[in-house]
């Protein structure tokens, strides 16, 4: 969040939840203040309702945010945005779409016609003050506004030129913000059931674990490999563990080098021990990461059999453990033949993120 946002944004914070009491009962201030009469939330994953001015929609702040939100995820095979964006007339804002999962308001003080007004309507006197003497304001998250689990985000300004200018040099943050809703949120219902003899397993016998979702099964546990993978009829999702003593930096002067040392050695077809996984003849996307606290890289690409029988996306990490010695490689992966991938890909980075290590130290 912006430096900006000190005592001022917590005072306009109130100003603006205050300003919303038209989607809460009237009566008795204690249970106005209990969220659990709300109904839940509910929507697709990665959707994102925007309530605006539709005329706007269709401008360069509509475009300004489609660039934000819309833009797609690198490493899929399909060009899949990291949200799927819907206008929301404010006019027609009723009670079952206030119980959409995401929501979005968005509105400048230069705008006038029934939707800006009506858009103002989400907005106290104060906080509207503020808005007009404050062109350094823009953005107000709120949890639970009109649902339980909702998340909403606020995007206001003077002007459109003004509003747009914020998003513009805070797209990063604006995304993340979502994104990291929508991990948390699928985060929770992804391990609701854990196999836990599996993760005690990985703790007992290679000092790491992470969390596995229901269903996994381990596929292959060597000394310095393991493969945990979910069959379906006609998909999979697959995660491997790659470690070795760090005395070299080479792994991380070329990541899918290294990726395809690993892969040819140990995700070989157990039938036909000729057939390995490989890369696709594609542009895979590395870049430098922040780990859970430890430098590594990051690589999103496409994997395939050695015969072009299947083929997916992947994404990975590489990273050293000091505490261990120890130099990871983890990787997740899905072959879900023509369906989109973006969701199971969410899924496997959310796993990965959960992996802990030196837990004996």
């Amino acid at each position: 969040m912006p430096k900006l946002v000190s005592s001022l944004f917590l005072l306009f914070s109130i100003l603006l939840v205050v300003s919303c009491s038209d989607s809460k009962p009237k009566g008795n201030s204690t249970k106005q203040s209990d969220k659990t009469y709300l109904p839940k939330a509910a929507g697709e994953p990665n959707a994102l309702l925007v309530v605006m001015d539709t005329t706007d929609w269709h401008t360069e702040i509509g475009g300004a945010l489609r660039d934000v939100y819309s833009v797609y995820v690198p490493g899929l095979p399909q060009d899949e945005p990291y949200f799927k964006m819907r206008n929301i007339n404010p006019l027609k804002f009723n009670s079952i779409i206030k119980r959409a999962s995401n929501l979005i308001f968005v509105h400048t003080l230069d705008n006038s016609g029934r939707q800006s007004r009506q858009m103002e309507k989400y907005y106290s006197e104060e906080s509207l003050s503020k808005i007009a003497q404050d062109s350094s304001l823009f953005m107000l998250p709120q949890k639970n506004a009109y649902a339980q689990g909702q998340d909403v985000l606020h995007l206001f300004g003077q002007t459109k030129e003004q509003l747009i200018a914020h998003i513009k040099a805070n797209e990063s943050m604006l995304r993340n913000h979502f994104v990291k809703v929508e991990n948390d949120r699928m985060a929770r219902k992804l391990f609701k059931v854990r196999e836990k003899k599996i993760e005690q397993r990985l703790e007992e016998e290679y000092d790491f674990t992470m969390n596995i979702p229901y269903g996994f099964e381990v596929a292959k546990a060597l000394k310095n490999f393991v493969w945990i993978r979910l069959l379906d009829t006609e998909s999979e999702k697959d995660l491997f563990v790659y470690f070795q003593p760090f005395d070299s930096q080479d792994p991380f002067d070329d990541v899918l080098d290294f990726r395809e040392t690993i892969t040819s050695t140990y995700m070989r077809d157990i039938e036909k021990p000729e057939l390995y996984m490989t890369l696709q003849d594609t542009l895979s996307v590395i870049k430098e990461v922040n780990f859970k606290g430890k430098y590594g890289k990051e690589a999103r690409g496409l994997w395939k059999n050695s015969d072009i029988s299947a083929g997916g996306p992947f994404i990975s990490y590489v990273f050293v453990d000091e505490n261990q010695k120890r130099l990871y490689y983890l990787e997740g992966y899905v072959y879900q033949p023509g369906d989109d991938k973006r969701v199971p890909m969410q899924e496997m980075e959310i796993i990965l993120q959960t992996f802990t290590s030196s837990l004996s130290m």
